[in-house]
């Protein structure tokens, strides 16, 4: 049964990676390729003769929470230079008056994102500078100007921010681009992009080491990619915005048969597999239709479980005699 043999190959405890491309570099670039966890994203090279196969993937799976604004100790970010701005930079009266004490600093982010994403035309051919005064006052730039309004506007308002260098890989074309990355405390450091995403970016985006811009782009190709988890998150004035809190699941154990190894499949693919004395539960679950399929005392069981508006859930896990395959 391939219900079964999905549930007994993961690792109880493990996530399989819901989004994820596989992205060809040549040599030229391969060893510019930013490797490791940033933002969310993990960034795997595999070299070749020819260059490397690179693997993005990440979990699309929603904040458990978000500080407060002001943010507490924002010096801790470990990045001195990115609440550097500045002191002509004026902030525009609508976002300086918008924000107040005990704003979620998730939601900063996202207004300050929302402004430059509606105020601020995209123009890759705009010759003008680059910086975030000169691109507030033109009112249009390219992602680098975008890039670094955003970043402005939100150093001004106390939250460590920097610019991210790198390229996005689509399926039949490649360029150089420039999105960011706040720091929000517990969250670390969560990226965003002017007319795209805030709280992550798809698995299109690769970091890469240096300006990049200049450099030919030839011979970069998207091999394969699942971003499902990216795509169908909620949109709010053109932005994929993360939610914080999500759903919680609670699966309660039948009667007479406590021990739980369980396998929540989401409706992009994504699987978590955990295991527990009585019941098991998933937490920061996106709204969607899931597959569980878990395993007692009997055989594997599997049946379908809607999550929408409610914060949390609880389902009783039927008998396995009970429950169809």
């Amino acid at each position: 049964m391939r219900l079964a043999a999905a549930l007994l190959a993961v690792v109880c405890g493990g996530v399989a990676f819901a989004d994820e491309a596989a992205i060809f570099v040549p040599t030229a670039l391969a060893a510019r390729i930013e490797g490791g966890e940033r933002s969310g994203l993990s960034v795997a090279v595999e070299s070749r003769p020819d260059g490397a196969m690179v693997w993005v993937s990440q979990v699309v799976q929603a904040f458990p929470g978000t500080p407060a604004y002001p943010l507490a100790g924002p010096e801790r970010c470990g990045d001195p230079t990115a609440m550097e701005f500045p002191p002509s930079f004026v902030v525009p009266a609508e976002l300086a008056g918008a924000r107040a004490q005990g704003d979620s600093a998730l939601e900063v982010v996202a207004r300050a994102v929302e402004f430059v994403s509606q105020r601020i035309t995209l123009d890759e051919n705009d010759g003008g500078r680059q910086d975030g005064a000169s691109v507030l006052v033109r009112g249009r730039g390219r992602c680098s100007g975008r890039a670094n309004l955003a970043v402005g506007l939100l150093r001004a308002a106390g939250i460590p921010t920097r610019v991210v260098r790198g390229m996005v890989v689509g399926s039949g074309s490649v360029r150089w681009h420039r999105w960011g990355e706040a720091w929000l405390g517990p969250l670390g450091w969560i990226a965003f992009d002017p007319g795209a995403a805030v709280g992550l970016v798809s698995v299109r985006y690769l970091p890469v080491r240096g300006s990049g811009e200049g450099t030919s782009l030839s011979g970069v190709r998207l091999v394969r990619i699942n971003e499902r988890g990216y795509a169908g998150l909620p949109v709010r004035r053109g932005l994929r915005i993360l939610p914080v809190g999500g759903v919680t699941l609670r699966c309660l154990a039948p009667v007479g048969d406590p021990t739980i190894t369980a396998l929540l499949v989401g409706p992009d693919g994504s699987r978590w597999a955990r295991q527990g004395q009585g019941e098991v539960v998933f937490v920061g679950m996106l709204p969607g239709r899931y597959r569980m399929v878990w395993r007692g005392a009997g055989r594997p069981s599997a049946f379908d479980v809607e999550l929408g508006a409610a914060r949390e859930v609880s389902v009783e896990l039927p008998g396995t005699a009970e429950a169809g395959s």
